[in-house]
């Protein structure tokens, strides 16, 4: 019996795809943070305008609390774009 000693073990690949593979992957979770944060710009206003129009309708204050929702939204989105690009 030998021992290994490159420290390469059975299943490693000394060609160097794996260190392909991550650099895929990494390239794949940016991309899809990219989108994820484009679809938050869409749907994060649209939420808070929505819970306005809620609040506006339970409390008859027509168009303060879609205004405020709408601002909110925009806030929220703007702060997790901030969370994502770091």
């Amino acid at each position: 019996m030998t021992s290994n000693l490159s420290g390469e073990g059975p299943n490693s690949d000394p060609s160097g795809s794996d260190k392909k593979r991550g650099e895929s992957q990494r390239l794949r979770r940016q991309q899809l943070r990219a989108a994820s944060a484009g679809w938050n710009f869409v749907t994060s206003p649209l939420v808070g305008a929505g819970l306005g129009y809620g609040v506006d309708w339970l409390i008859s204050s027509y168009p303060w609390g879609m205004v405020l929702g709408l601002i909110l939204g925009f806030v929220s989105a703007f702060i997790e774009l901030m969370r994502i690009s770091r």
